[in-house]
């Protein structure tokens, strides 16, 4: 076999694994349990985007209330000026049961669930952040109280899954790996 041909294999090979290993822009999804980062210096406002709950429920900032889930879709609010990189946490508190989950980490919640969905591809610097409300995880449709925030995005230190494609590309380099090793074998006589 031809040098030449054995370095094409394997160069493929290599950019079968290497567009794995060094995702580019496509990666950036939904999150669950993801966190709200703060883009860039400046004001970050929220929007009420609606919710479809049978529950009543409140979403806080710290002790700021912020929206509640029987008020209009539309509505905004201004939670003021932020730096750069802050990680916003917020909390819904269900009226009707009186459980309280927090966006973030499954750990923050007291059945051990993330009960926020992240998406940092809504808008240019804006985020979805949908809530379940039940305990347990519920019906896991996290549409029970969804807002979006301005300047916002998911943090950078979460694993994420990758697409389908991505693992497509992983699996046809590592398959063109092992068959350029497999031809080039030295044969036992």
């Amino acid at each position: 076999m031809k040098p030449l041909t054995h370095l094409k294999g394997f160069t493929l090979a290599l950019i079968g694994c290497g567009i794995f290993l060094f995702p580019g822009n496509s990666m950036a999804a939904s999150i669950l349990g993801g966190n709200i980062i703060v883009q860039h210096d400046g004001n970050v406002t929220a929007t009420f985007q609606g919710s479809n709950a049978g529950y009543t429920s409140s979403l806080y900032l710290g002790n700021t209330k912020i929206f509640t889930s029987n008020q209009a879709s539309g509505s905004t609010f201004n939670l003021g000026n932020f730096t750069a990189g802050t990680q916003l946490n917020f909390r819904l508190e269900v009226h009707n049961t009186g459980n309280t989950f927090f966006s973030g980490s499954a750990a923050n919640n007291i059945d051990g669930i993330a009960h926020a969905f992240i998406d940092d591809s809504f808008g240019n610097n804006e985020t979805l952040v949908s809530f379940e409300d039940l305990l347990g995880g519920g019906d896991k449709d996290y549409n029970d109280l969804i807002f979006s925030f301005s300047n916002t995005k998911a943090g950078e230190n979460l694993v994420q899954n990758p697409e389908p494609s991505t693992v497509i590309l992983l699996g046809s380099g590592i398959i063109g790996l092992a068959a350029w090793r497999l031809r080039n074998k030295p044969s036992v006589q």
